[in-house]
């Protein structure tokens, strides 16, 4: 059973029943309809450390790349390449550093001229003649919604079950009664009582309360992404109509991140934007038009555009801003994946998940300690005894 039908929960449901295990996949919503819904959807390794985790990111770029053939690519994929500007002395010294070491891992990653970028993005308007410009050619963004009803129209073909709303929304996680191991049970808001061999948490945001009721409260510490202030919530606005010649790539300046969205629209953020999931909506609408305007600065093709949705996402940001990925201490049963590169790693720690719950899956490593070796360092026991403090929000996506 997995518990959570975002992107990453989408994905380890459809290993799991590829791998031949009977699995039920649920959500207090439509699948899509929470966080991945909003996500910027950026699959990327750009500036996440340390140098392991660089890689399980790097590694999640290629799952992708290998999983868009067979699961109708075209359709989700979108491997357009990412362009960053830095303007400040002190952006322009960090990108370049960046880049040094990114090329040093053999990480595609390389400084440009204006004229290059220009080849590369003709909708480009460079905000600074003396602008710093990296281009990272094997990044890409994904278009979450269509790629999660893919995963899960894979799911179903292969005997898998979807429950939502108040048959989706879980109230109890427990154990049955009985000398253990008993087998664990996940309890509905319509009433059911369902045990299953395993249950695999992706909740998001929601993992720490669903910890608790397992009896593990504490072994899974987020920001707190409820409280006035908190670097949780993110706001997320789209805007359109893009005319043609409008921007293809993903494009990160010092005021704004944009790429592609679908239905003629452009996807927009800022790290800049103070809003929580308390900021009046009239407070939304103001910044969503700077956001707008900052947009109309950066790309052509914008002259007849207007906000289409301005969201609050409150994203999963574990306290250490590393992947919490494994079995919980004081309640073993419950299997928990949680990560702020959920987009990213969703192909790849579904591949790694399911090696462990089921070793016999068709794509399972070769080596049978090999997902246990790479994700040793992301396991919820890490936690144990420490007091754990966030540096902060977290950098990648």
């Amino acid at each position: 059973m997995v518990i959570g039908a975002g992107v990453l929960g989408a994905s380890v449901a459809a290993r799991l029943a590829r791998a031949g295990m009977q699995v039920t996949l649920l959500d207090q919503d439509a699948p899509g309809h929470g966080t991945s819904r909003w996500s910027f959807a950026w699959v990327n390794s750009n500036d996440k450390g340390p140098r392991p985790y660089h890689d399980l990111n790097h590694a999640g770029i290629r799952a992708w790349a290998e999983l868009a053939p067979g699961l109708d690519g075209p359709a989700w994929y979108r491997p357009a390449g990412n362009l960053e500007l830095a303007t400040s002395d002190f952006g322009r010294a960090e990108l370049s550093a960046r880049v040094e070491r990114l090329a040093s891992w053999r990480y595609p990653a390389r400084l440009i001229d204006a004229a290059e970028a220009a080849e590369f993005e003709p909708a480009l308007l460079l905000p600074d003649p003396a602008a710093t410009i990296a281009w990272f050619p094997g990044e890409a963004y994904l278009l979450t919604e269509p790629l999660i009803g893919r995963l899960v129209t894979s799911l179903t073909n292969q005997g898998g079950t979807v429950l939502t709303g108040d048959q989706g929304r879980v109230t109890g996680l427990d154990t049955g009664p009985g000398p253990a191991p008993a087998p664990p049970r996940v309890r509905t808001a319509a009433g059911a009582v369902i045990e299953a061999d395993e249950v695999v948490c992706c909740a998001g945001r929601w993992t720490p309360g669903l910890a608790a009721l397992a009896g593990a409260a504490g072994t899974v510490p987020l920001v707190a992404w409820d409280t006035p202030g908190s670097p949780a919530p993110e706001l997320v606005v789209r805007v359109g109509p893009v005319t043609p010649g409008g921007p293809v790539r993903l494009i990160h300046t010092p005021q704004l991140a944009l790429r592609p969205h679908s239905g003629s629209l452009l996807h927009l953020e800022a790290p800049d934007m103070p809003v929580d999931l308390h900021t009046p909506e009239t407070e939304l609408r103001r910044l969503a038009g700077q956001l707008l305007e900052r947009a109309r600065r950066t790309v052509r093709g914008l002259d007849e555009a207007r906000v289409a949705a301005a969201q609050v996402c409150a994203r999963p940001l574990p306290a250490d801003e590393q992947s919490i990925v494994g079995r919980l201490p004081g309640a073993e049963w419950l299997y928990v994946a949680v990560t702020h590169s959920g987009v990213t790693l969703a192909a790849h720690l579904s591949r790694l998940i399911a090696a462990e719950l089921a070793p016999d899956a068709p794509d399972a490593p070769v080596t049978a300690d090999a997902p246990s070796a790479e994700l040793a360092a992301y396991r919820p026991d890490r936690f144990a005894g420490t007091a754990v403090h966030s540096t902060g929000p977290a950098t990648g996506r």
